[in-house]
């Protein structure tokens, strides 16, 4: 159990650790033609945490939800959903909330 909560608390980690990436490099907006920074690089690094933050929330999903699984099967799955779509939503929603309401402000 305690691994479990250990790798959604990581999960969540890499998730806003994503999400700030992508908002900071402006992830959505067109770039100008002819300048621009190339995006290649902050992308491979936005994918890659938010893999990281995919796989770790399954493991920790399934390693705390698995003791549930053989009693109350339809319980551990319904909790197992809600648990992934907030460790694997919630955070980028916030980030990009809190981002993009600063960045209006200045």
């Amino acid at each position: 159990m305690l691994i479990g909560l250990g790798a959604l608390v990581l999960a969540i980690a890499f998730h806003v650790l994503g999400a700030y990436i992508a908002v900071g490099e402006g992830y959505g907006r067109r770039l100008p033609t002819l300048s621009g920074a190339s995006s290649a690089r902050p992308a491979q690094r936005v994918r890659r945490a938010q893999t990281a933050g995919w796989v770790l929330s399954i493991v920790g999903t399934v390693r705390i939800f698995g003791f549930y699984w053989g009693t109350e099967p339809l319980l551990a799955g319904g909790l197992a959903v809600v648990v992934l779509s907030l460790v694997n939503g919630l955070p980028t929603l916030v980030v990009a909330a809190l981002r993009t309401r600063t960045q209006k402000r200045a």
